[in-house]
């Protein structure tokens, strides 16, 4: 955008690169994706490594199935929001 004042011309440029609300929530999903993956991963190899040293131990048992739970649920949602930022996209390309 150029701005005229007193024989002046400054431009206003998008400090993002963004050029719409669409394209900003891919790319905030796929960080998300970057940052989240590595850690849900993380978490299921150590509900795994919990569930190893339990020892029948029923207690610990259960502590490392519910986190192994927790940890798939985080990995669905995650995984889900990708559907849905391209659910929305496609919504609001339509109109």
């Amino acid at each position: 955008m150029n701005i005229a004042y007193a024989n002046e011309v400054h431009s206003l440029e998008n400090p993002f690169g963004f050029g719409s609300l669409d394209s900003l929530l891919i790319e905030l999903v796929n960080v998300l994706l970057i940052i989240a993956v590595p850690i849900v991963v993380f978490f299921i190899i150590l509900a795994g490594f919990k569930y190893i040293t339990a020892q029948g131990n029923p207690e610990k048992v259960k502590e490392a199935a519910q986190m192994l739970i927790y940890a798939i649920i985080g990995g669905v949602v995650i995984l889900g929001s990708s559907a849905i930022s391209v659910i929305i996209r496609n919504l609001v390309n339509a109109f």
